[in-house]
């Protein structure tokens, strides 16, 4: 095996698992899941998944997570304290310090803003 096609194999898995983490995002997800999914162990899954996209596979999940709470918030009108489990989030705390983290506002702020209105 030549490294160029070893190389290819690799990024194969990555991009699995990438599709994997797109897909099953609003799950519960734990690193040796997604590793099952590429066909990689947990170890070579985080080495790989770091050399190619610089985060860890669990900081691309919490990416995902955000990008796709900033879409939904625009169109939920339910109370914000059931929000975070939509899209995948444990806790609703973890979520907004996360969200913050990401974003620089609450999700509150964010969907007020968004929506042009102010709290």
């Amino acid at each position: 095996m030549t490294k160029n096609s070893k190389a290819n194999r690799e990024g194969d898995k990555i991009k699995t698992a990438i599709e994997f983490l797109e897909i099953y995002y609003d799950q519960r997800i734990k690193v040796g899941d997604i590793a099952y999914e590429a066909g990689l162990s947990p170890g070579r899954l985080a080495h790989l998944f770091k050399e190619r996209t610089g985060l860890t596979p669990i900081q691309y999940l919490t990416n995902i997570r955000i990008e796709q709470a900033k879409k939904q918030l625009l169109t939920w009108d339910d109370k914000l304290c059931k929000f975070y489990s939509e899209v995948g989030f444990n806790s609703e705390s973890y979520f907004i310090r996360k969200f913050k983290q990401f974003v620089g506002v609450s999700p509150s702020k964010f969907r007020a803003a968004s929506r042009g209105t102010t709290r």
